[in-house]
């Protein structure tokens, strides 16, 4: 894998000019490389994470919980990022799952992983790619919202509209139109007089 990994062809620079976070991994979901978006954003800056194992390198919150590290805390069974390289390696095909991911820092990040596995030297390894869907995810659980006006609660306890709440909550922007239903109930009286007048200046 180190011959693999120190060529400079085709194949490397493309792993490095993918936007997202990659990480190639093996079975025992060690790192071997990172790209360069990957070590700007753990702080890397030459090979030192090689054969670190994953929860490390990324510094996940869990990979402490437990004395023999990475993989071995309750949480791991349930981390996207192992389980969709090990299934990518097993199954020998393309995973994507979202989740999120703990730093050691605190903060806490919505993602999306995808994993492609490949082999190399008759041994597995698992390319993944761990996208920030932060923006995306922004409005998720449960949503308080009114009843009748139909106005939704946020964090502080004001009320607001719906549209204000969604842009302020999303990338989403609105545009007014009205539906056939509420047309026909607000402009009842206007549409029989204009069919009452095209029906007169028929005759």
């Amino acid at each position: 894998m180190e011959k693999l990994l120190k060529q400079k062809g085709f194949t490397r620079i493309l792993f490095d000019t993918i936007p997202q976070l990659a990480l190639l991994l093996d079975p025992k979901c060690q790192v071997h490389a990172l790209n360069r978006s990957a070590k700007a954003f753990f702080g890397y800056k030459g090979g030192e994470f090689k054969e670190a194992s994953c929860g490390e390198v990324i510094r996940c919150v869990h990979h402490r919980d437990h004395p023999q590290g990475c993989g071995f805390s309750s949480v791991c069974p349930k981390c996207i990022v192992r389980n969709t390289a090990l299934d990518a390696i097993v199954g020998t095909e393309t995973r994507r799952a979202k989740g999120k991911l703990e730093f050691l820092t605190g903060q806490a990040m919505a993602i999306l992983v995808s994993s492609s596995p490949f082999e190399y030297n008759q041994q597995g390894y698992a390319v993944i790619v761990i996208e920030d869907i932060s923006l995306i995810t922004e409005l998720e659980g449960l949503i308080p919202i009114c009843a009748s006006c139909k106005k939704i609660r946020d964090d502080k306890g004001y009320w607001n509209r719906v549209e204000s709440y969604i842009e302020a909550h999303s990338e989403a922007e609105f545009t007014h139109d009205i539906c056939p239903e509420c047309s026909e109930e607000l402009y009842a009286n206007m549409q029989a007089k204009i069919r009452k007048r095209e029906k007169t200046s028929s005759v």
